[in-house]
């Protein structure tokens, strides 16, 4: 066995007094353990306790965070407050510890959450009379009343429309549109009452509800009502166009304000030459605030004019230019303008987590005239930040020591009551909100919060382009505007509502576009293809990896599980409920079978076997078990052998390799390290990467599973890899600094980074090579992490690799991405309970018709093969 150790091997001879048989046997079973010798039985008789070595490396490690948090920009600007920068304690890493309950990982200072409640359309209520808008008067004043216009176009509707725009409208089946049509011509609103039972105790013929038509004059009320508001809309942005215009010399069309009909927004690239006498607002040159060391681009400044103007007319927006067009130093000129102004303030720059620290630099660096704070602290300092920044507002105090603008998380706006209500009562004066797409819910927690939080203006932020999606649409309308739709917003959401049978797309796209048509005046959008015309080239291309002899079993055991789940599921291939049988309903959600979460066990089989419990067979977790039981950590809380073995069981091998290390006595049932390199992926990335050393680039590796991450940490340890990691566990105050290490320490090549923390509102150009470990489900979220270094301030071309296993799910849903099918055709309503996204939801309804179409003929397949043997000759 030439795998072996001398030490096992000479263990199974003496075993089996030398039967070389029985000895083979014994090395092949994994759950063998040698028994020990007298040599070994006095060594390891202390041989218990925690592993002295990992205990200090990991106190060390948490140490050098702590130091690394302290020196962060996010507190720099705290002594002028006289306030202490808080000391927030947060572990390096998962730390698996069987010991004591699960703890609180807190990636940002501890929020702790409110109980969950039974899902309701508003998930939170949080009101204060003191601090919360009333708008009711006004949401209900401008609803409309009747109109008689509105019932005879109901009626004409009933009269012409086909089959599928009843279904449409209505949310009718097929065979009801039908007998709708065989009941034509209807003379009269009440010959249609009469002919289809309506306002009657039981439905009409073919089951047609019985408030059907009832339930079509509202919408065509709701109609009028949106009509009203795009009229609205398009006046506004004939204005603003006007204005725009007479910033040129020449008047006339021009191509450099144009209407983007895909992303729904203006696209201001150039105006060319500009007129000798601007209007005052027309803002020429940068900001003189902005450090001479920065030059604006030319899109830039007209981004700024374009805040500007919005600002001025009190039109809240969003500023959409493609990842890594600078729209932070977009939004800091423009606070710088308003600075020059007079304007102190207050304003409120809401940010994720890995971002922080980013902007109190950017601030820093481009406008360090403007006085910035930031609320981000442990839950005990935040009771004395909270008082001390609202008595410092500058725009109230009569000295000019105040601070302008405060930069906090999303998870702090949205904290505890105590910091809900300080957000409340201040009166800002704009807010702004990067990554703004995460706003697309307004049945979240978040945006409900947020929509609290009084200010004259608000700008959203976001490099991702208005998907097809119509809750999202309205959401956003809402959202940024929301007294301009505050009587219409049910009417909104009543128009732009997907009903019917989903097949059903000709209505709905008709409804998307309307909905880009209103956002239009609000929303700037300009691409890198328009605007950067130096900015080097971005490939794509796929590394196809083979997987492992392990990696094939696991993921054959994963699909032969599915296979049942998936056949069985009733849904339809458009992800519609349909009968398991004629005349039975549809299964509640609850007793569904769960096919799409197999799915997510095909995906971890086509990366890496260790996420799963193979090599910690049952016999070895017995065996760690008893050991740990003599542990002092285990002893104190009075352990149970079956409980200390239950929770290692729902363990992966990964987990379990780490866990064995951190204990004397277990340290003996670690896998040989060669497991870590078991996977196809593994073997491709460490070709690439060594191939990528030699040229000097620098690789940025992106990952769906932090626990990818952790095996890939552990490879690069054993081959002496220096590397950077990022992670949502990682603490806010040290992110950035991870970022300048990568960007500035030539002697670390790799930055691991999971795609979500890792994925948004960062820039690492320093790296030229952009690895995906894995997919995401929405491909944009894949682009947006490949956008962290195709931006600008790219001075190399840019490679980006994507690692699919063959023969695996992961084919089908890169093929999925790139006809943009989870993109570009999703046109859904209401979000699901779980908050995913349409894309998302589409992407894995998608996979599920897929599998089932490959198990449907591999069962025809297997069914001729049958038929044809039984057959005689």
């Amino acid at each position: 066995m030439p795998m072996e150790s001398p030490h096992r091997v000479e263990a199974a001879w003496n075993s089996t007094g030398g039967d070389v048989k029985k000895a083979t046997e014994l090395l092949s079973d994994p759950a063998w353990v040698p028994p020990p010798t007298s040599a070994d039985t006095e060594a390891n008789k202390d041989a218990v306790g925690r592993v002295k070595e990992i205990d200090e490396a990991t106190r060390a490690k948490r140490e050098a965070v702590k130091e690394k948090g302290k020196k962060s920009l996010i507190y720099a600007n705290r002594t002028n407050l006289d306030i202490k920068p808080p000391s927030i304690s947060t572990p390096l890493q998962r730390v698996i510890d069987l010991t004591v309950a699960t703890p609180t990982s807190p990636e940002t200072p501890m929020v702790v959450p409110r109980r969950k409640r039974i899902q309701k359309m508003v998930v939170d209520s949080d009101e204060d009379e003191d601090f919360v808008e009333s708008d009711d008067d006004e949401r209900q004043g401008s609803q409309g009343r009747a109109d008689p216009s509105n019932d005879m176009r109901a009626l004409e509707y009933f009269n012409t429309s086909s089959a599928d725009g009843l279904q449409e409208l209505s949310g009718c089946t097929l065979q009801q549109a039908q007998a709708i049509i065989e009941l034509r011509p209807f003379e009269s609103i009440d010959d249609l009452n009469t002919k289809l039972c309506q306002g009657k105790k039981k439905a009409g013929p073919a089951g047609i509800s019985s408030r059907m038509f009832e339930d079509c004059q509202n919408i065509f009320q709701e109609y009028s009502v949106v009509d009203d508001i795009l009229q609205d809309c398009e006046r506004i942005g004939a204005q603003l166009r006007a204005i725009i215009a007479s910033w040129k010399a020449k008047e006339g069309n021009d191509d450099s304000i144009s209407i983007d009909q895909t992303d729904g927004a203006l696209s201001l690239v150039n105006l060319g030459s500009l007129k000798s006498h601007k209007s005052s607002d027309y803002v020429a040159t940068q900001p003189s605030l902005v450090s001479d060391t920065v030059q604006l681009k030319e899109y830039q400044l007209l981004g700024v004019n374009w805040l500007n103007l919005l600002y001025q007319r009190k039109l809240s927006c969003i500023l959409a230019d493609e990842m890594g067009l600078g729209k932070t130093i977009q939004v800091i000129s423009f606070f710088a303008h308003l600075k020059e102004k007079g304007n102190k303030g207050p304003h409120l720059v809401v940010v994720p987590s890995s971002t922080l620290e980013n902007w109190c630099r950017e601030f820093a660096r481009f406008a360090p005239s403007i006085a910035v704070q930031t609320y981000y602290a442990g839950k005990e300092e935040r009771a004395e930040l909270r008082q001390t920044l609202y008595d410092t507002q500058l725009c109230k105090t009569a000295s000019d020591d105040g601070w302008e603008v405060l930069i906090t998380t999303y998870n702090l706006a949205q904290g505890d009551e105590r910091d809900r209500k300080f957000f409340r009562r201040i009166d800002w004066d704009s807010c702004v909100y990067d990554e703004g797409h995460v706003l697309k819910n307004f049945q979240s927690q978040r945006y409900q919060t947020l929509l609290k939080f009084g200010s004259k203006w608000r700008l959203l932020l976001t490099g991702t382009p208005l998907q097809n999606n119509l809750q999202e649409l309205v959401s956003l309308m809402n959202f940024i505007l929301p007294n301009h739709f505050a009587g219409s917003f049910d009417s909104l959401r009543t128009i732009f509502k997907t009903k019917g049978d989903s097949k059903v797309t000709l209505l709905a796209q008709e409804r998307v576009s309307r909905a880009k048509k209103m956002m239009t005046p609000f929303v700037l959008r300009r691409r890198k293809d328009q605007v950067l015309k130096d900015l080097p080239n971005k490939t794509e291309r796929i590394e196809w990896c083979v997987m492992t002899e392990l990696q094939q079993s696991i993921y054959q055991d994963a699909l032969q599980r599915s296979r049942k789940t998936i056949l069985d599921d009733p849904s339809s291939e458009d992800g519609s409920e349909v009968p398991l049988s004629k005349g039975s309903k549809p299964l509640k959600k609850k007793a569904r079978p769960n096919g799409r979460a197999k799915d997510m066990d095909l995906r971890k089989a086509a990366s890496h076997p260790i996420l799963f419990r193979t090599l910690f067979t049952d016999t070895i977790l017995s065996g760690i078990a008893k050991q740990l039981l003599k542990e002092q950590d285990f002893k104190k809380r009075g352990a149970l052998f079956d409980l200390v073995k239950e929770d290692m069981s729902v363990m992966t091998d990964a987990e379990l390799q780490v866990f064995c290390a951190t204990y004397k006595s277990t340290r003996k049932y670690l896998q040989d390290e060669k497991c870590y390199l078991d996977a196809g992926k593994v073997q491709v990335l460490l070709k690439l990467l060594d191939k990528y050393s030699k040229e000097g680039r620098k690789v940025l590796v992106f990952s769906q599973f932090t626990q990818i991450l952790d095996i890939l940490q552990a490879i690069f340890k054993h081959n002496s890899i220096n590397y950077s990691v990022l992670t949502g566990s990682t603490p806010v105050d040290v992110r950035q600094t991870l970022v300048d290490e990568f960007t500035e320490d030539e002697s670390i090549p790799v930055f691991l980074l999971s795609t979500k923390a890792g994925g948004m509102g960062i820039n690492l150009t320093a790296a030229s090579v952009v690895i995906m470990f894995d997919q995401d489900f929405n491909p944009h979220n894949d682009r947006q992490a490949q956008d962290r270094a195709y931006r600008i301030g790219q001075k190399r071309d840019v490679d980006v690799v994507k690692l699919i296993s063959q023969g695996t799910i992961e084919e089908d849903m890169l093929r999925l991405g790139e006809t943009k099918l989870a993109l570009d055709e999703a046109v859904a309503g209401d979000r699901e309970e779980n908050g995913e996204t349409a894309p998302e939801r589409e992407m894995k309804t998608s996979l599920m018709n897929v599998l089932r179409k490959q198990f449907e003929r591999q069962q025809g397949v297997q069914s001729d093969t049958l038929t044809s043997s039984s057959t005689p000759p």
